[in-house]
């Protein structure tokens, strides 16, 4: 019994390691990302540079623009997400599950219930 206990912690542990293998800072995130792919709902597209992007500024503002709607506020770092909070106020998260130099993949989802998958590179 002993055993299976600690397997048990060792796999949850694990999983936990893996949410967190990206570690995010104010010189990696700022910057503007476009969106090159995207997935709702198990329906995958690619995106046309400029249609879906999000701006990270320095000064801990940032605006997201999808397609002709956009949302504007302040943003923190937490671990591996990006969390933004809009004065509506919605709050956005993009947690970024890969990162590799400009390339990211970031599971986005908000407070009204969206949950989408991007593929993004930032703009050099």
């Amino acid at each position: 019994m002993l055993l299976c206990a600690a397997s048990c912690v060792a796999f949850s542990a694990c999983s936990d390691d893996d949410d967190h293998a990206v570690t995010l800072t104010p010189s990696i995130v700022v910057g503007t990302w476009d969106v090159t792919y995207a997935e709702l709902d198990g329906q995958s597209a690619d995106v046309p540079e400029g249609y879906i992007y999000m701006t990270l500024r320095a000064d801990g503002t940032y605006r997201t623009v999808m397609f002709s709607d956009y949302y504007v506020g302040t943003y923190r770092l937490q671990g591996n997400t990006v969390v933004g909070t809009t004065p509506d106020p919605i709050t956005e998260y993009y947690r970024f599950v890969r990162l590799s130099g400009n390339d990211a993949e970031i599971d986005y989802s908000n407070s009204e219930g969206l949950k989408m998958k991007f593929r993004a590179t930032k703009r050099r």
